[in-house]
């Protein structure tokens, strides 16, 4: 088993993996079933190309990195990195988390759901207002 740590920079292209979302590459992705599920529940994508056409068209907003570590459910030797980024869509905050297998040369996609951290829009958006002070509810 590897050691679980983070890194603070991907192990992969952003858009190397974007180009493969693109139609004519899409047989280098694979998808898992759990991924289908939550992209359907909280994104209304409930294909694989809805969700790669999604990826590609650039409707992760606001995308950011949140960290890389390795893919604790790998049956290889080989250790394989999963990046994870957040991002925005509409008033929700998600989280992608894909990885690249050299082997396959092939993406995976692990993981689009809402993140952890999520959907605190408003309350950032509270927060940089004046109206808790107007409400005499500041901290």
């Amino acid at each position: 088993m590897y050691y679980k740590k983070t890194k603070k920079s991907p192990s992969h292209n952003f858009l190397d993996f974007k180009k493969s979302c693109k139609k004519k590459n899409r047989n280098n992705v694979f998808i898992f079933p759990n991924v289908l599920k939550d992209a359907d529940k909280y994104f209304n994508l409930r294909t694989k190309n809805q969700i790669l056409d999604f990826i590609y068209n650039d409707g992760l907003e606001n995308r950011f990195f949140y960290n890389t570590t390795p893919w604790e459910q790998n049956p290889n030797n080989k250790q394989i990195m999963v990046d994870a980024y957040e991002f925005e869509s509409g008033n929700k905050r998600g989280y992608l988390a894909f990885m690249h297998n050299d082997l396959t040369n092939k993406w995976t996609i692990k993981s689009f759901k809402l993140s952890i951290n999520t959907n605190d829009q408003m309350l950032q958006a509270i927060k940089k207002s004046d109206i808790m002070k107007k409400l005499n509810l500041e901290e």
